[in-house]
C-alpha cells in the first residue's frame, strides 16, 4: 500500500508545512510483544520495512529522522530520493482526511501482528510524529487478546492510548464488536474527534468501526 499514490502512505503521501513528505510506520508481533517504529522519514523507500528492522534489531522501539535513516542504510533497508514521494503536488497539498493505511493479521497458529504506515496530516509541522509509530496509541498486538490499528487524528489517539485501551477491554472480556465501536464512540464523545479502527480478535472475524463518512477496509482468509 505504500506504493499506491492514492493512499496517504509512501508514494503520494500528504505534505507537511514545508511542502515535504515525512513518513511514519509501526509494527508489532503479539507473541512476544515485540514492536518497532520509525518516524519523520524523508528518504526511506518503504517505512514499514524500517519499522520491521527496528523491531528485529531489538535495542529500541522507535527511531526518528536522520538517526532512523542512518539505521536504515546500515541495515540494508532500501533508500530513495525524497522527491520520489511527491507525485502530484497540488493534490497532495489539498489532501484532507486522508487515512493511515494499516493491517492486522492472525496466522494459522493463532499468532497476531499489526502494521501501519502513514504520511500523517496535511500541513503538519516538520518533525511532527503521530500515533502510527507508537505502540499503544495507533496500534497494538497481544496474542492472548487481539490486535488493533487505527486511523484519525494522531494526537488524540496518543492522548487516549486508544490501541492499548482496546486490548485491555478485550482482556476484560468485552465482545470485539463492542470494543471497536466503543473506541470510536470514545473518540467522538471524549475528544470530539474523527477516526476509525480495525480489530482482529484472538478468535473469530475482524471488526471495524468508524465515525467518518467512509473508511474503506477489506478482509481475506
Amino acid at each position: 500500500m505504500e506504493d499506491v499514490p492514492l493512499l496517504n502512505a509512501g508514494i503520494g503521501a500528504c505534505l507537511n508545512s514545508d511542502g515535504v513528505v515525512e513518513l511514519d510506520a509501526g509494527v508489532m508481533e503479539g507473541a512476544a510483544l515485540r514492536a518497532g517504529g520509525a518516524a519523520c522519514l524523508r528518504d526511506v523507500r518503504h517505512p514499514i520495512d524500517l519499522a520491521v528492522a527496528v523491531m528485529q534489531d531489538g535495542r529500541h522501539v522507535l527511531l526518528a529522522a536522520e538517526g532512523a535513516s542512518r539505521f536504515a542504510r546500515e541495515h540494508g533497508v532500501e533508500m530513495a530520493d525524497p522527491g520520489i514521494f511527491i507525485t502530484d503536488r497540488k493534490r497532495q497539498e489539498l489532501m484532507q482526511g486522508a487515512d493511515t493505511v494499516g493491517a492486522v493479521a492472525r496466522d494459522a497458529e493463532g499468532h497476531l501482528a499489526v502494521a501501519v504506515s502513514t504520511g500523517g496530516i496535511n500541513g503538519k509541522l516538520p518533525g511532527r510524529i503521530g500515533d502510527s509509530p507508537i505502540p499503544g496509541a495507533g496500534f497494538y498486538a497481544d496474542d492472548r487478546f487481539g490486535a488493533v490499528c487505527g486511523t484519525g487524528q494522531g494526537e488524540v489517539f496518543i492522548r487516549l492510548g486508544l490501541a492499548r485501551l482496546m486490548i485491555v477491554e478485550l482482556q476484560h472480556g468485552m465482545e470485539p464488536a463492542a470494543v471497536a465501536q466503543g473506541a470510536v464512540d470514545h473518540l467522538g464523545k471524549a475528544m470530539k474527534a474523527k477516526g476509525g479502527v480495525i480489530l482482529m480478535p484472538r478468535q473469530g472475524s475482524p471488526r471495524a468501526a468508524f465515525n467518518t463518512p467512509a473508511m474503506p477496509w477489506a478482509m481475506a482468509e
